[in-house]
């Protein structure tokens, strides 16, 4: 049976579902809370895009108005594992791997939410959209569950899902753990 970090495919997207779940209802950051699952299940942390995703949060900027930051925070993920590196952008490369990953991952979280967007989401969950700027609305998206089970499980579920994707292109029985620099990895 293929282990990848000595996980099974069902151990790690299960493990992946409970780290972005309490990562969230902990920590807070839709975009950091999936990166880091993903990222911690599959074993290769990066510190920069870790950083870099914290003003995707809340549909970027905390607007609220863009990409759900669950969904930006997998993508990020695809792009980190197989996205075009820097060199072969400069080269004119044209497409890569993390684009058809990113799109079954589209269709998974369409399929789920009907929608990748952060207010729309909020609608299908909390039945009302919030203002993030408005001291209210955030007491009312608290009282609501937001840190407790709604967010979370957005996070969990993109999580898992993520998880689920790239585990078919990363080979068998790899310990990716130490790996410092993706573009060297074994894949």
């Amino acid at each position: 049976m293929k282990k990848i970090n000595g996980y099974t495919k069902q151990q790690a997207i299960d493990l992946a579902f409970k780290i972005g779940f309490e990562a969230e209802a902990s920590k807070s950051n839709c975009a950091q809370a999936t990166f880091h699952s993903i990222s911690s299940v599959l074993g290769v942390k990066n510190p920069q895009i870790f950083r870099s995703l914290y003003s995707l949060s809340g549909g970027g900027a905390s607007s609220t108005h863009g990409s759900c930051g669950a969904f930006s925070g997998a993508l990020t993920a695809f792009g980190f594992f197989f996205g075009r590196t820097y060199e072969e952008w400069q080269n004119g490369k044209k497409g890569s791997k993390s684009s058809k990953l990113a799109k079954e991952f589209y269709e998974k979280f369409l399929q789920r939410f009907d929608t990748v967007l952060c207010m729309e989401i909020h609608k299908k969950i909390f039945g009302r959209t919030f203002d993030f700027y408005n001291k209210k609305d955030m007491e009312e998206f608290e009282k609501l569950g937001a840190h407790t089970i709604k967010c979370p499980t957005v996070v969990g579920l993109s999580s898992a899902w993520a998880v689920e994707i790239l585990w078919d292109y990363i080979p068998a029985d790899t310990d990716i753990t130490n790996i410092i620099d993706i573009k060297n990895a074994p894949f």
